[in-house]
């Protein structure tokens, strides 16, 4: 039997994804004084209704670097936020409904995003 989750991936951005604002960012300053910035992850790709969970594995910095989000009708795209000012690559084991697993990777992009024209940044 073909892997249910065969064509999912992970995708970041510091919009919401469940928002139509597309010209603010959120940021504040970290710990050492350096601009963080709230940034999304979540799944996406047509094998979404199958899964059941995602276990995200994060830069071993983090405090918590290891989050598992369970799907959800309230959260269909296992949606996660964090508060980072470096770029990294996200891995992630993803459950599907029957028990399957697939481990995908995701080298973050979100930067691209903080070249957009127009951006109105708004401090959390």
């Amino acid at each position: 039997m073909a892997n249910l989750l065969s064509s999912i991936y992970i995708v970041d951005s510091v919009h919401d994804p469940e928002s139509n604002v597309r010209d603010t960012i959120f940021t504040r300053s970290g710990e050492d004084s350096r601009s963080l910035y709230k940034v999304w992850l979540y799944l996406d790709g047509p094998s979404l209704p199958f899964v059941n969970k995602v276990t995200y594995h994060l830069h071993p910095t983090f405090p918590r670097p290891v989050q598992t989000i369970v799907r959800t009708p309230s959260n269909p795209k296992c949606k996660f936020t964090i508060w980072t000012w470096g770029i990294f690559t996200v891995r992630a084991v993803v459950e599907d409904k029957q028990g399957g697993l697939v481990e995908v990777e995701h080298y973050l992009t979100y930067d691209r995003e903080l070249r957009e024209p127009g951006l109105k940044i708004r401090k959390a």
